[in-house]
């Protein structure tokens, strides 16, 4: 198991409040002992990660207003953690897609990706815009476009006819009316 050494860094004074401190450097032991006394409750510390390989990680003191935005970030990013472990996916911040350094869209996914993301968000988009041409067709119209066009199976005119108790011949004309509806709508 790899022991990770940790640096701890606290006010001399802690009535200071954090303008101008004079630091001291204290160990694991002492460090433990001062945030368990009952003087120095109300003491905040952030925790900092080391950023290289020889570095420690590094606790140090500071004010309830820096804590509260360290702690707010570390949960942040450790639940972003917690749903790429569950996923699979990556969380990918916009600056780093935006950003001129060694991280950038084309880096992060393979062209083909990004057109499976473009295909797919097209296919929503045209989803949308199929779903509020069918709001404006009648009740009978937007029962055949949405069992045809949205239904999650493939299905077929029989299939609509044994559910229905309508004729094969008359759910085709039916259909075909609706579609041309719909494609009428769809074009204005």
């Amino acid at each position: 198991m790899k022991v990770t050494k940790i640096v701890y860094w606290v006010w001399k004074n802690p009535s200071c409040g954090g303008n101008n401190p004079d630091w001291q450097e204290i160990n694991g032991r002492e460090f433990y002992a001062l945030v368990n006394s009952y003087e120095n409750k109300g003491r905040y510390f952030v925790k900092l990660y080391k950023a290289g390989e020889d570095d420690a990680d590094v606790v140090m003191e500071s004010t309830k207003e820096k804590y509260v935005a360290w702690r707010k970030e570390k949960d942040h990013r450790d639940y972003l953690r917690k749903c790429e472990k569950a996923s699979g996916y990556q969380a990918v911040s916009l600056q780093a897609l935006e950003s001129d350094d060694d991280c950038f869209g084309g880096k992060l996914f393979s062209r083909s990706e990004i057109n499976d993301i473009e295909a797919e968000c097209l296919k929503r988009l045209e989803r949308e815009e199929v779903r509020a041409a069918v709001s404006r067709l009648n009740e009978e119209e937007q029962q055949i476009i949405n069992y045809f066009y949205f239904y999650d199976k493939k299905v077929s005119e029989r299939d609509y006819t044994e559910k229905t108790g309508i004729t094969k011949s008359s759910v085709n004309r039916r259909k075909i009316a609706a579609f041309k509806k719909l494609r009428k709508f769809l074009s204005a």
